[in-house]
Formats: C-alpha cells, sequence, structure tokens
C-alpha cells in the first residue's frame, strides 16, 4: 500500500513539474493507409514503424502494438495507437488505428 502511494506521488510531482507525460512514442501516421490486409508482412512494418511498443498474442495470433500518448495537466490528452495482428506467416491479418491528436486525418483503404 506504501508502494502504491509513493508511486501515485511520484506521479503527481511529476505531472505538476512538467505538466506533460509521453508514453510510447511518436510513429509515422501518413503511412497507414498503405498497410494492406494479406499482403504486408512483419519485415515492412518494422521499417517502416520501427519496433513495437508492446507484442502479444490475439486468438493465437502474434499481434504488434504502436502507442503515442501525451498526458499533459494543462492542455488534456491526446492518444494514437496502431494495433496490427499477423497471421502464421507473418502477414498482416487486421489492424486498428485510432487518435484523438487534434487535425489528424484518418482515411479508410478503398
Amino acid at each position: 500500500m506504501r508502494k502504491n502511494f509513493i508511486f501515485l506521488m511520484f506521479i503527481v510531482c511529476v505531472l505538476g513539474f512538467t505538466g506533460c507525460i509521453t508514453i510510447g512514442r511518436d510513429f509515422q501516421t501518413k503511412s497507414i493507409p498503405s498497410i494492406i490486409i494479406g499482403q504486408t508482412n512483419m519485415n515492412e512494418i518494422m521499417n517502416t514503424y520501427g519496433n513495437p511498443y508492446r507484442k502479444g498474442i490475439d486468438d493465437g495470433d502474434l499481434t504488434w502494438t504502436y502507442l503515442n500518448y501525451k498526458v499533459s495537466a494543462f492542455s488534456g490528452s491526446f492518444t494514437r495507437d496502431l494495433y496490427i495482428k499477423f497471421d502464421k506467416k507473418g502477414i498482416v491479418k487486421n489492424y486498428t488505428y485510432n487518435t484523438n491528436f487534434p487535425n489528424e486525418e484518418i482515411t479508410p483503404q478503398p
């Protein structure tokens, strides 16, 4: 319990002094529409976006998550995340992109 309180106080102090915390790292968003389900492979994703923030398993398929969260005590929070699911051959099976960054367009594939 004491550890949790100390950690919470640390976060409050960091926010108070800096006003902003970034989680993850910025990643390229303009190339997201070029991800083609059933065609784009893991190497292409790695070359475009770098190492994922985290890797996981979803229904037996490998997943990579890229995220960039900016939390500010003064101007609100902005989040962007790209979740990519690969088939057994390392080809994109599905992906999800979400954002609330201002002036960021989302264009679905035709």
